[in-house]
């Protein structure tokens, strides 16, 4: 038996086989126009047949041009970051680049690792979305000179363009509709407060709780970054003589943890507590009640996202842009009245919300 190799098919196996130039069957293969769809079937069919693969990355280097972005996300188990990369990768898709993405699991030293070794593959740009800090990121990038975007966990202090939620203000628009329905012992729960996004949340909500005169009700409880410690927090918080009446978790994978921990020790929504969450995971659209939220304009955020390395890509170079997007509350069935309130308390709590965003509408005219 010939244990020899098969020769790997080449671009010249395929365009001999087509009858056509190798010029235009690498126009076809690589997916550029100016081939009739007829011909460019013919030569998808003779790749097919004979198990060619295009080497995009030798291609690439021969024409001194790259096509591929490296995106580095902090966890592919939160569905945020899921739903944004599929945004980013349509934009980039109909732009022809192609997304080369990267799992830096909530560690900053694995994150540093996925950055150099997304760069080592000659990328045109990144799109990063950092776990704690981002210095690193940047000092990688900065002796690389690759067009870069940083996302999400950002401020505007960042020496880069950013595209990221206005979390402060919808935290605060969160924690009023809680107020409004009259409660007082509202918790935030929290990930983590070294992630500027969270810590950003966390100001929002208490933001709302100083306004309402309501500080020495103000508790916010750090989870950590999986659902598993926020279920643990929340059981904790659950457990005590004078639980709280409403909760505010500030991110989908804590609400996860949070709806275990309200089942597990036999509570009901809304009935015995309120629950409000800080992103709108799809799975939230089928419980029962469904859960009320705060819901990111992840389309927005993701577009933003490609136009601003777009533009980069392009040589449009420019000072760094920070992009702030709007949030909205989405109020469904898991926020009502806290239990056993009086009308009379509830009519007082609203009252006092009503004022509240009275005087912060007058304010923000000024």
């Amino acid at each position: 038996m010939d244990s020899r190799k098969k020769p790997a098919t080449t671009l010249k196996d395929v365009a001999s086989t087509t009858g056509v130039s190798l010029g235009t069957a690498s126009k076809v293969l690589a997916g550029a126009d100016g081939v009739s769809e007829a011909r460019r079937q013919q030569v998808w069919h003779a790749a097919r047949q004979l198990g060619y693969r295009r080497n995009s990355l030798a291609a690439e280097l021969r024409s001194s041009r790259s096509t591929s972005i490296g995106f580095v996300v902090p966890d592919l188990t939160n569905s945020f970051f899921i739903e944004l990369l599929c945004v980013v990768e349509d934009h980039a898709l109909a732009s022809g680049y192609r997304l080369l993405l990267a799992h830096a699991q909530e560690d900053p030293e694995r994150e540093a690792e996925r950055i150099r070794f997304v760069l080592s593959r000659q990328v045109a740009g990144m799109i990063i979305i950092p776990c704690h800090g981002y210095e690193h990121a940047i000092e990688e990038l900065r002796a690389c000179d690759v067009p870069l975007v940083m996302a999400d966990r950002v401020d505007n202090t960042f020496p880069a363009d950013t595209v990221t939620t206005d979390s402060r203000r919808a935290a605060r628009d969160g924690t009023q509709h809680l107020i409004a329905l009259g409660h007082k012992r509202i918790t935030f729960i929290v990930n983590a407060l070294d992630l500027v996004n969270s810590r950003e949340r966390a100001d929002g909500y208490l933001d709302a709780m100083k306004r309402a005169g309501l500080t020495r009700h103000a508790r916010i409880v750090v989870c950590g970054m999986t659902d598993t410690e926020s279920h643990a927090a929340t059981l904790g918080l659950l457990a005590e003589r004078e639980r709280p009446t409403a909760l505010f978790t500030g991110a989908n994978v804590a609400t996860l943890g949070a709806l275990r921990a309200i089942r597990d020790a036999e509570l009901h929504l809304p009935d015995d507590i309120s629950l409000l969450s800080f992103d709108d995971a799809p799975w939230m659209s089928v419980l029962q009640p469904r859960i009320s939220s705060i819901h990111q304009p992840v389309e927005a955020v993701g577009r933003a996202i490609w136009q601003l390395l777009h533009k980069q890509l392009e040589g449009e170079a420019s000072e760094p842009v920070h992009l702030r997007m709007k949030a909205d509350l989405l109020v469904h069935e898991s926020t009502a009245p806290p239990p056993r309130t009086s009308s009379k308390e509830t009519i007082a709590a609203q009252s006092n919300a009503a004022r509240t965003e009275r005087a912060e509408r007058k304010r923000q005219a000024l």
